[in-house]
């Protein structure tokens, strides 16, 4: 599948989410400060997917995995299966999305760049080049899923 594909089916799959209650828990006082940061990220890239266009002839384009974007979507699924299962199908779908969209389009990170995970640890820039400093400690951990290994971020030693 191309890059062009690719997006018109994340926008299907993102279309029918209402980004207005996310927009609305942003907005709450008392809002969880990583719940709001991470939240906002997906209001702006879901903004950025329905915006955007990708040409047929664009550099943007690329040719990408079927398996890959298959083993994203598993992978996302054992996430929820073990973090989160109450959460309903339409908000796991969303998600979904959203990380194809930034995994294999956007190019950018999982998490906000700035996101404190706590003890220091952040999301980060330097140059081009992204950085987690929690990466490898959850690739360390992981037994069930590790979504990180699709983000684009580089691990910090």
């Amino acid at each position: 599948m191309n890059a062009k594909e690719l997006l018109s089916e994340i926008k299907e799959n993102i279309m029918d989410y209402d980004i207005a209650h996310l927009e609305e828990n942003v907005k709450k006082e008392g809002i969880n400060p990583i719940s709001k940061q991470v939240s906002t990220y997906n209001i702006e890239n879901y903004k950025e997917i329905l915006s955007l266009d990708i040409g047929e002839d664009s550099k943007q384009n690329i040719e990408v995995s079927d398996n890959l974007i298959k083993d994203i979507k598993d992978e996302i699924a054992k996430f929820f299966d073990g973090c989160s299962p109450e959460s309903e199908d339409i908000f796991k779908n969303f998600i979904t999305y959203i990380c194809i969209y930034l995994s294999l389009i956007a190019k950018k990170p999982l998490h906000p760049v700035g996101m404190d995970f706590g003890n220091g640890k952040t999301v980060f820039k330097e140059g081009n080049n992204y950085y987690c400093d929690m990466k490898r400690e959850l690739r360390m951990k992981s037994k069930d899923y590790y979504t990180c290994k699709y983000c684009i971020c580089k691990e910090v030693e």
